[in-house]
């Protein structure tokens, strides 16, 4: 991808220098990175005949995974510059003597079968594998043994007319490979019906335009997809978390959309909640309640609930609630009819640091169909919704809620859109004193309410 017209040369040398390493899987790639030069039309006039000959010389050099990768490159080579053709067809017979590996040899019969007008001895060449066809043990290499031998009929038909018959025969009656043996039938009964139909069918013009690259070269997709988790062992491995990393270990980044559903200074969404309380109160002494809005006003500008806009300016932090007081109950109990501005919610989830924040995952036993269904599950058991969306890949959720000894719950959450093992993650944060014990209990609570 980096060569151009003035570094190409420099670059072809030393892969074809690369080529006949010890390293086998470093001697395959640097034939397929030469490939790919001469395919994508980047190394400037003449380039492409210096690397198709590289390629053709690499077929006798009796190593047998540099010829079979140098036969299959030079395959894609000629359905891009048809006009090589001259230049690859001359070594093609020898090579098929000793060519051992199933890609390479189905590779060199291809190339007999697209290099029939100009290779004397192409037919005999596979008349010999016809011969024992039955002691060919792969079917590609069948395949194209079938391909090529009947391209040869449609250009020298006197010297192919018999040796087609046989493979025809032996090809039909082949069930080691149920395409092989339909497209031998359906070549047999065409023939018999009209040959022109199968003549115009195996001289499609198989030429890939100049302009336009192999479909498995195109990898714009996942690049883009890389860029999203840059900066990761995505970029080490060349693949996106979710190939190596475990659903249950998963966590999404996603940028705040433009259209986000909290608008500045935008009130919590009412939901009507149901007066349950999670647990019977429990005798005890009252505690002292904290503050509900001890925080200060935030600076004016876009309210960023997901803190990834470092441009935005940032909430000044509250003032710290008062600690609680020695008798404050381990047990979660939530107020049925907390309230809390999209300021407030702002204030207090910046005054409390993300180290203190707690992250849980949720499985889910089924998808839900959107964000109400999920707003009014916790509504019911007083876990309010401050603001929600749904992206192309996800449900987002802001909930909050405050227990009765006036400590707040701020939780974000994303919920992938997979149908299988549907998986909730939230993060949370609690004013006041850490407690992970009513941390956990919220979380027993959202379970609950969503299983």
């Amino acid at each position: 991808k980096l060569a151009n017209p003035e570094n190409a040369p420099d670059i072809v040398a030393e892969l074809a220098e690369l080529a006949a390493d010890m390293d086998v899987k470093l001697s395959r790639v640097s034939v397929r990175s030469m490939t790919r030069i001469a395919c994508r039309n980047v190394g400037g006039s003449g380039c492409e005949q210096s690397i198709a000959r590289r390629l053709v010389e690499m077929l006798d050099m009796n190593v047998d995974h540099i010829c079979s990768e140098a036969a299959t490159a030079l395959t894609h080579v000629l359905r891009k510059h048809p006009s090589l053709k001259t230049i690859i067809a001359p070594p093609l017979a020898r090579t098929l003597k000793f060519v051992q590996e199933p890609t390479g040899k189905a590779s060199v019969i291809y190339l007999l079968g697209e290099c029939g007008d100009i290779v004397r001895e192409a037919p005999y060449s596979l008349e010999k594998l016809i011969d024992g066809y039955d002691d060919i043990p792969d079917p590609t290499i069948k395949a194209a043994l079938l391909t090529s031998t009947m391209k040869l009929f449609f250009l020298r038909a006197p010297e192919v007319q018999k040796m087609l018959g046989r493979l025809l025969a032996k090809a039909t009656d082949d069930v080691s490979s149920q395409d092989l043996h339909d497209r031998a039938l359906l070549y047999y009964r065409l023939m018999q019906t009209d040959p022109k139909v199968v003549e115009t069918v195996l001289k499609t013009n198989t030429a890939i335009p100049s302009n336009i690259n192999f479909s498995e070269e195109e990898d714009d997709e996942l690049r883009a997809a890389l860029m999203e988790e840059f900066n990761t062992l995505s970029t080490i491995y060349g693949k996106t978390s979710v190939n190596f990393i475990g659903p249950e270990h998963q966590v999404a980044y996603v940028k705040m959309p433009e259209d986000h559903p909290l608008a500045p200074g935008a009130a919590a969404t009412e939901v009507a909640p149901s007066p349950v309380a999670i647990n019977p109160p429990q005798p005890a002494a009252p505690a002292s309640a904290a503050p509900d809005s001890a925080a200060a006003t935030p600076a004016a500008g876009v309210v960023d609930l997901l803190g990834f806009d470092d441009t935005q300016p940032k909430a000044q932090p509250s003032p710290t609630a008062p600690a609680p007081g020695p008798t404050q109950s381990t047990t979660l109990a939530l107020q049925p009819s907390a309230n809390m501005s999209g300021d407030e919610y702002q204030s207090h989830w910046s005054s409390i640091a993300d180290s203190e924040a707690v992250v849980n995952t949720v499985p889910l036993s089924a998808l839900p169909t959107s964000t109400d269904q999920v707003e009014h599950a916790l509504a019911a058991f007083n876990v309010n919704t401050m603001a929600s969306g749904e992206l192309p890949t996800e449900f987002k959720f802001f909930f909050y809620a405050k227990d009765t000894d006036g400590d707040v719950y701020l939780i974000q959450s994303n919920l992938n859109k997979t149908p299988t093992d549907p998986l909730l993650i939230l993060t949370i944060k609690k004013t006041g004193s850490i407690n992970s014990k009513k941390t956990d209990q919220l979380v027993t609570v959202i379970q609950g309410a969503l299983s």
